[in-house]
């Protein structure tokens, strides 16, 4: 059973690879609208950053979403 500093240990490996959505829109060449619009859609996967409470709720994009919406787009 995988205790709470595994869980931990995870998100922050994936948080590691994360990228920002202006990030994503440069790669894609899009507008970062764009990627809003395939975030809302849930055509990307996210991860979200802070409680929101003392600041925003910041959203970061694994890589391996990008290279999932990527290979989804190809076929």
């Amino acid at each position: 059973m995988p205790t709470l500093n595994d869980e931990l240990a995870a998100e922050l490996a994936q948080l590691n690879g994360a990228l920002k959505p202006a990030d994503v829109a440069q790669m894609l060449d899009v507008h970062v609208a764009t990627v809003y619009r395939l975030i809302n859609a849930k055509r990307l996967r996210t991860l979200s950053v802070g409680s929101g409470t003392k600041r925003r709720t910041g959203v970061k994009i694994p890589q391996s979403a990008v290279v999932d919406y990527l290979r989804g787009s190809a076929a």
